[in-house]
């Protein structure tokens, strides 16, 4: 048996995010050919959830990019003398000047 529980944010997250929401817009497409209002309103929440499933799951995946990426800039300022973390840190809060065009 298993220990893994079945989160949004599972490997399957993704997976189960679009099955969701191809069933519900086939269950929406059967619901507008058979004139079933029942099934366009189970079609169109079900392709919403699933949306919302899979933007819930990238939106994980990002938020753990950054943590990683601050956690990794965190490390190598801490390595830095004082002076030349300050230097960085001047360097990263000045606006980047975009290069003319020629």
């Amino acid at each position: 048996m298993s220990d893994q529980t079945d989160t949004p944010e599972s490997p399957e997250g993704e997976t189960v995010a679009l099955a969701v929401g191809a069933g519900g817009a086939l269950t929406l497409i059967g619901g507008w050919i058979l004139h079933s209002n029942l099934l366009r309103a189970v079609g169109l929440i079900a392709t919403i959830a699933g949306g919302g499933l899979y933007a819930r799951e990238k939106l994980a995946e990002r938020s753990e990019k950054i943590d990683q990426a601050e956690t990794n800039i965190r490390s190598q300022l801490d390595k830095l003398d004082p002076v030349a973390r300050a230097q960085v840190l001047l360097d990263m809060a000045k606006p980047k000047r975009e290069s003319p065009e020629s």
